[in-house]
């Protein structure tokens, strides 16, 4: 199973708690680096708050399942207006 699909597993449920949806999850490489990121929306926008809560929450939930052997940046924040249909 894709790292991206096991992180969306046990996200979506936490994500949904705090009132959110889960819009994407990307794990990517740029400029040497690795980054875990998830994209959250809601109805009326999300917003920094939202963001640091699921953060916060889901950070011990990765730590715990360990889905990703090397090193990473892990991000949460909203797709924004420009986002691409996934």
């Amino acid at each position: 199973m894709k790292i991206t699909d096991q992180v969306w597993e046990f996200a979506e449920p936490l994500v949904k708690a705090c009132g959110c949806s889960l819009w994407d999850v990307e794990y990517v490489r740029e400029g040497g680096e690795w980054f875990l990121r998830l994209y959250l929306d809601k109805e009326g926008g999300v917003d920094i708050n939202d963001c640091e809560q699921v953060s916060r929450r889901l950070d011990k939930l990765i730590d715990e399942a360990d889905p990703i052997s090397q090193s990473y940046y892990f991000e949460v924040s909203s797709p924004g207006i420009g986002r691409d249909l996934v």
